[in-house]
């Protein structure tokens, strides 16, 4: 591996934790916004998973444009309108893929008898009772590490996705993009 794929994989990590921390705490705020209001739960967590992801995903892409992808064939090209919502499904198509794993090991979980699926449910009701209570839940820590695993295999989708079809390097004994 190269320094400049290196160094690219290291600046698309600290874009990766930096939108998912902008992800997660739109999630949680809208979610703490929409349980004081009463709202369903289904809408609660439709509205803050949807407000998470749209806010996860354009920091990302500005991040991604100005700063992480600089080894790209046509940086004109990857910064299209057509490019950024091929961004956004891929992004998107990546949140189906964590969902998906987070609601089936749910469904598995529960069938032993643990329910995760409401981990982020318990950080809201524990937080609200001014109390950190849900550190010591099995079910908080068995929705951590599903979370987790699924933001893991969601992040190798997105770079490989991400480069592949929108920041595409260039071919090897290609001259190296000039710098805008």
């Amino acid at each position: 591996m190269s320094k400049s794929r290196l160094a690219e994989i290291i600046r698309f990590l600290i874009i990766g934790v930096v939108a998912t921390i902008f992800d997660a705490a739109t999630r949680l705020g809208i979610a703490y916004l929409l349980e004081k209001a009463n709202s369903p739960e289904w809408v609660t967590t439709g509205v803050s998973v949807l407000a998470g992801f749209v806010v996860g995903v354009l920091v990302n892409y500005i991040f991604s444009v100005l700063w992480v992808f600089q080894d790209v064939k046509d940086k004109k090209a990857a910064r299209t309108q057509s490019k950024f919502w091929l961004f956004v499904l891929l992004g998107f198509i990546g949140l189906v893929f964590h969902e998906v794993l987070n609601y089936g090991a749910g469904a598995l979980f529960n069938l032993g008898g643990i329910s995760i699926v409401n981990g982020q449910a318990l950080v809201l009701s524990t937080i609200k009772d001014g109390t950190w209570a849900f550190l010591s839940s099995i079910e908080f820590w068995m929705w951590a590490i599903i979370f987790v695993l699924g933001t893991l295999i969601v992040l190798v989708w997105n770079y490989w996705s991400r480069k592949k079809w929108i920041f595409i390097a260039p071919a090897q004994g290609e001259e190296k993009p000039q710098e805008e």
